[in-house]
C-alpha cells in the first residue's frame, strides 16, 4: 500500500512540476508544447474567454433582431406606447408626455404570463414580471389584431424557451410565422 501511496505522490509532482514548467514558458510568451491550446475544466479548446465572447455576439444579434413592433392607437393614447419584441426580451416605451416616456426592458424568460383582454376594435395586453408580479404592466388601445399577434408571439418564445428551443438558430422572418402557431391559444377567439 505504502508503494501504491508513494507512486502517486511522484506522479502528482512530476504533473505539478510539468504544469509550472508550462506556465512559466506562457509567461515569457511562449507556446504551449506542440501548439496545444490550454483545456478548460471540461476538456474543450476553446478559451473561456472565446466562448464568453461568441455568447455575448450571439445575445446581441438576438437583441437587434425586431420580431415585432406596434404602437396604440393615436386619437385613444394622446402620447402613444410602443412594443418591441426581440428573441431575448420586450421592450415597452410609454410615452408620458411631450418628448418624455418611461422605458421597460424585460427579459423573455422573467415574463409569468400574457393576458388579452379585447373589445370590438381594441385590445389590452397586461404582461406580468416574475420579479414584480403585483406590477403588471398595461398597454391600451392596441389593435386587437395586432394585440392578439403580439400575445402570440410571446407566448411562443416562452414554450419555445420552456422546451429549451434555441430560436436564436432560426432567421426572424422565418420564425415569426412559427412562434405565433405554437403561442395560439387552443380557444377560438
Amino acid at each position: 500500500m505504502k508503494r501504491d501511496q508513494a507512486t502517486i505522490l511522484f506522479t502528482a509532482g512530476q504533473a505539478t512540476a510539468r504544469n509550472e514548467r508550462y506556465k512559466k514558458k506562457l509567461d515569457n510568451g511562449q507556446s504551449s508544447p506542440d501548439n496545444i491550446l490550454p483545456l478548460d475544466g471540461r476538456g474543450n479548446s476553446k478559451s473561456l474567454s472565446q466562448k464568453a465572447k461568441s455568447k455575448v455576439q450571439q445575445l446581441v444579434r438576438k437583441s437587434e433582431e425586431v420580431l415585432f413592433s406596434t404602437k396604440t392607437v393615436w386619437p385613444f393614447d394622446l402620447f402613444p406606447d410602443t412594443l418591441t419584441i426581440t428573441a431575448n426580451k420586450l421592450d415597452i416605451v410609454q410615452s408620458v408626455f411631450f418628448f418624455s416616456a418611461q422605458t421597460t426592458s424585460i427579459p423573455i424568460r422573467d415574463i409569468a404570463r400574457v393576458e388579452l383582454e379585447t373589445s370590438l376594435f381594441f385590445a389590452k395586453l397586461n404582461i406580468v414580471n416574475l420579479r414584480y408580479p403585483m406590477e403588471p404592466i398595461e398597454i391600451e388601445y392596441l389593435w386587437k389584431s395586432e394585440a392578439t399577434r403580439a400575445k402570440n408571439i410571446i407566448d411562443g418564445l416562452l414554450v419555445s424557451m420552456s422546451q429549451g428551443a434555441d430560436v436564436s438558430a432560426i432567421e426572424p422572418k422565418d420564425m415569426v410565422p412559427e412562434l405565433e402557431q405554437v403561442g395560439q391559444s387552443a380557444v377560438p377567439q
